[in-house]
């Protein structure tokens, strides 16, 4: 699998790894993503250059670096010219050869605990190293945490269109890719509540917590906060049972984020004040920066301005630094809906909202938006 890291435009394979200027990237990257299909030039400069005016000429010298960039991946990927039309891209399946350890039944399940580890500690750089390397290492595949690792580092609209997703786990993430992306939080309620009402997949349980927590907040920003309440309490029980940090600091964090919403300022800070202890003892950085974005938050409640913008640049630079796309998207769709209610601080809400803007464009917002809705309308 190639691993794409859009922070430093570099495309990664078995270890190798090849660099690129930001537009040679995000070309390629939009052919891998839509292999097979063949693009005019016009539809590729509508793709990669959607705010501005190139000629056709442009693609053409693109192409042509992308290729000499990938030349030595030939055995991998080759982009065609389709005489009459444009261009696309062809992938090709590594050579495969026979894996000493395919049929080791307890290295599958320590490799599965590895993965399961290194995201328990939020640290998705490494489990994109592992993903990138599997060849390497002979490591086993694994389509669920595949399409997880997809899901952490921005693959969208790939996970919204496998056929390789079951269809439990396809809806999942288009709620989650919707509640991001979507700017009015009561749009994605009801598909929550009627997603949490099924459970027809292995791996729901898994995901279960997680829709409960994002449906408290969604209550919060609503302005249903006895609904929140009752979110928390119904869960809280299983939370604690089930002796996570990372669940419990995001139970917290959602505890925090109702009191703030509500103007329960001294309830908020203990809260946030209990969760700092729990992630000084298990140091999750992914926590880490969702704590100091609610921290952020309380501190503009405050009117500590200086102080509430500190501690929201590092908990958002923290949250880049961990690799787990979804989880910054959340923080700052959530920050920007805080700024804009609240109206504390508008330099920064500006600021942070050209930042948002650059995202929606790399990542397609425009496009995700009527996918995830059709989906979760047709099956919801």
């Amino acid at each position: 699998m190639i691993h794409f890291n859009p922070d430093t435009y570099q495309v990664a394979y078995a270890g190798e790894r090849v660099s690129f200027l930001p537009k040679e990237f995000a070309l390629f990257r939009f052919l891998y993503e839509h292999a097979g299909r063949s693009f005019t030039r016009e539809a590729l400069l509508d793709a990669v250059w959607p705010m501005e005016a190139p000629t056709d000429r442009t693609v053409d010298d693109h192409i042509y670096r992308v290729r000499r960039k990938l030349a030595g991946w030939s055995h991998l990927v080759r982009v065609e010219t389709v005489r009459g039309q444009g261009y696309k891209l062809v992938r090709r399946a590594p050579e495969s050869n026979v894996n000493p350890l395919s049929l080791d039944e307890q290295f599958a399940v320590d490799v599965k605990r590895l993965f399961s580890r290194y995201h328990s500690l939020g640290m998705g750089a490494a489990m994109q190293l592992l993903s990138e390397n599997r060849e390497v290492l002979s490591l086993p595949g694994d389509p669920y945490n595949d399409a997880y690792l997809r899901f952490i580092r921005g693959d969208f609209e790939w996970l919204l269109t496998a056929d390789g997703v079951s269809l439990w786990q396809k809806l999942t993430y288009a709620v989650y890719i919707h509640s991001i992306i979507q700017p009015e939080p009561a749009a994605t309620l009801p598909y929550i509540e009627k997603l949490l009402a099924q459970d027809n997949d292995a791996n729901a349980l898994a995901w279960r917590y997680d829709l409960q927590l994002s449906l408290v907040l969604l209550y919060t920003e609503v302005g249903k906060p006895d609904l929140a309440r009752e979110g928390l309490e119904t869960i809280r029980q299983e939370i604690e049972g089930l002796d996570s940090p990372s669940f419990t600091a995001l139970f917290l964090l959602k505890e925090t984020y109702l009191a703030i919403w509500t103007g329960k300022l001294e309830a908020a800070d203990a809260k946030l004040r209990e969760c700092d202890e729990l992630l000084l003892r298990h140091p999750i950085k992914r926590e880490r920066g969702a704590y100091l974005v609610a921290m952020a938050m309380l501190l503009y409640r405050r009117s500590s301005i200086p102080a509430a913008r500190l501690a929201l640049d590092e908990g958002l630079e923290t949250l880049r630094h961990t690799e787990f796309l979804p989880h910054l998207l959340f923080s700052l769709s959530t920050l920007l809906r805080f700024l804009a209610i609240h109206q504390c601080d508008e330099t920064y809400r500006l600021a942070y909202q050209r930042q948002w803007d650059q995202l929606a464009v790399r990542y397609r917002f425009e496009e995700l938006l009527p996918q995830t809705e059709q989906l979760l309308k047709k099956h919801l």
